[in-house]
């Protein structure tokens, strides 16, 4: 099956996530995008930012704070940190919940590791590990149009970082919201142009290098109100 391969970087945080949504609602064949972002806290959609991240370092540091579509806890998006993300159409077949996205991905994700010379496994219910901790976390959306399962890959990131952005405040809340787990973290130390090889190689896909179109461009545009919002962003999701 043919698709396509994106490496597209938008200018910032909230457009680069907006950029996922949009590329989902235009869905009309596999999509592989392999990209970077500046520094962000990226949380779930189920998520109430004040209890994910540490806000006032976030302001203090001029971090955003960005949710995107898909479930899951907080993430770190910024220096030494790559992220992927497949767009593929229902009929593709990928799996009819969450569970079953996740490991079809996941092994996607470990054989392209592997291929790069890296151990790494598969840990239920949505993540990524070597001997050291967790490489990649997952979070996924699912429809009748289709699937998207995105993640992050620790590279080369300040792990120290990492846990002050994405540990989650110890506090009790409503069973309504979802919450981040922190567990120990990695960095698998991969390189991009290996891995966007093996991982491109892995999926199955005939995939070639592609451009953004006007119609994905355009809904991109569209959305960004919305994600650049501190409602969206910061507000309560069930509000």
């Amino acid at each position: 099956m043919k698709g396509r391969l994106l490496e597209v970087v938008l200018d910032d945080p909230y457009s680069n996530v907006a950029l996922e949504e949009a590329l989902f609602a235009e869905m009309k064949q596999p999509v592989l995008r392999v990209w970077e972002n500046k520094r962000a806290v990226v949380i779930g959609r189920a998520q109430k930012a004040e209890f994910e991240t540490d806000l006032s370092y976030c302001v203090e540091h001029s971090i955003p704070v960005v949710r995107r579509v898909t479930g899951g806890g907080a993430v770190y998006h910024g220096p030494g940190n790559l992220n992927w993300s497949f767009f593929v159409p229902r009929p593709e077949g990928v799996g009819l919940d969450a569970r079953g996205v996740f490991a079809s991905f996941a092994g996607i994700l470990v054989r392209a590791l592997a291929g790069c010379g890296l151990d790494c496994r598969f840990v239920v219910p949505n993540s990524v590990a070597d001997a050291r901790g967790k490489v990649s976390g997952m979070a996924a959306f699912l429809s009748r149009a289709g699937v998207l399962c995105h993640g992050t890959l620790l590279v080369s990131a300040d792990l120290e970082e990492v846990e002050r952005l994405t540990k989650p405040r110890p506090v009790t809340v409503e069973r309504k919201y979802a919450r981040s787990k922190f567990v120990p973290v990695s960095n698998c130390g991969v390189k991009r142009e290996s891995f966007v090889g093996q991982l491109a190689a892995a999926s199955g896909y005939q995939l070639g290098r592609d451009e953004l179109t006007e119609e994905e461009r355009h809904r991109t545009d569209m959305l960004l109100e919305k994600y650049r919002g501190v409602g969206w962003n910061l507000g309560d999701p069930f509000g």
